[in-house]
């Protein structure tokens, strides 16, 4: 909620590691990468703690009494940014009844303030003409971010929300000169180096809710065949398990596919720099819109291809989405936890001033 975040009490949940080894990113590029299609699309959960998944009940219950019945893994993630359900305001919403930080008392009536709060935001950007996001936008901003937005695209961005953050939220809050303090999450880091504004509400805030979000909308199916398709069942059976990170650890990016495939054909991926890699190994790169079940997507700089640095993250291709999106498995995202998981990514989900590459290994 935006009325709670002002000055330090944005908090950097995360902080940044060791930057040799941050073989991670979340999608958070410039180029909209927190835009989704809503048409067709289908949203599930990952990554929920128990503690806040316990509250499912009351949520769909909430959810379902403000009309909003499709919204509820959305809440889900909302609370897991919000309070990851340490609070008896799970959903942050005091402030939504003009109530000072943590007044409610009781997980119930954070979730139906909550819940209130979000289908009012759903039904302004309805009638506004704005796109899925916005709405959630919105639960942060307040609804008059819907109305910026109906004058600026009609879809949420980054950038929008950062412009949104610096030229009209934090001046209201007394930050007229765009001062900014360090936010060391990932997305933040591959986006603007790691700062938000005071006063001005976290602009990150959708990417944030996307953590803990995945979408099946338009998929495809797997077509991979051999020692690739052995692989992604590998791959998926590691779904879910968190392992350790660090230099040459199998939580890492790269280091997990390059267990998934060498665990069934021993050399295929040579270890290397980020480019290098591949090409030792006899890999090729093809372009985004051949990719196939088994390849792999890397993001390498664009000014120093074989550097290990922020931005580094390995995808490995489990099947291609019919409007051009890639669904993969991958590791150690959120950043630094060595999780598996699975998510769909876009060619422009690369970080500015990165870019991203599929490569295909030989079926033999």
């Amino acid at each position: 909620m935006i009325m709670k975040k002002k000055g330090l009490i944005v908090s950097a949940l995360f902080l940044l590691f060791p930057f040799m080894m941050v073989l991670f990113m979340i999608g958070g590029s410039s180029n909209e990468s927190d835009t989704t299609t809503e048409e067709n699309m289908e949203l599930s959960t990952q990554n929920i703690s128990e503690n806040v998944m316990k509250w499912k009940s009351e949520i769909e219950a909430a959810c379902k009494k403000y009309g909003i019945s499709d919204y509820v893994d959305v809440v889900l993630a909302i609370i897991m940014v919000e309070s990851g359900g340490s609070v008896p305001d799970l959903m942050q919403s005091s402030e939504s009844l003009g109530l000072p930080m943590n007044t409610i008392k009781s997980e119930k009536e954070s979730i139906d303030a909550g819940v209130k709060h979000l289908a009012k935001c759903v039904e302004l950007a309805k009638s506004k003409g704005t796109d899925y996001w916005s709405a959630v936008g919105a639960y942060n901003f307040g609804s008059n971010y819907i109305n910026f937005l109906a004058n600026n695209g009609k879809k949420h961005t980054i950038e929008l929300a950062d412009k949104y953050s610096l030229t009209v939220v934090a001046p209201s809050l007394g930050n007229s000169t765009g001062a900014r303090y360090s936010y060391s999450h990932p997305v933040a880091i591959s986006y603007n180096g790691g700062y938000l504004y005071w006063n001005g509400g976290n602009f990150f805030y959708v990417a944030r809710v996307q953590e803990y979000l995945k979408s099946s909308a338009s998929s495809g199916s797997s077509d991979a065949s051999g020692w690739k398709a052995e692989a992604l069942k590998n791959a998926r059976n590691d779904i879910g398990n968190t392992y350790p990170t660090g230099w040459g650890n199998r939580g890492e990016c790269m280091v997990a596919v390059q267990m998934w495939i060498n665990g069934v054909r021993q050399g295929s991926w040579i270890p290397g720099g980020v480019r290098t890699g591949y090409l030792q190994s006899g890999a090729i790169e093809v372009p985004w819109t051949s990719a196939k079940s088994g390849d792999v997507i890397q993001y390498e700089s664009l000014s120093s291809p074989d550097t290990f640095a922020v931005g580094v993250h390995t995808m490995f291709v489990e099947k291609i989405n019919s409007d051009g999106s890639i669904h993969v498995i991958e590791s150690n995202v959120p950043g630094g936890s060595g999780l598996v998981g699975e998510r769909t990514v876009k060619q422009s989900d690369a970080p500015s001033g990165w870019r991203s590459v599929v490569w295909r290994f030989p079926d033999q």
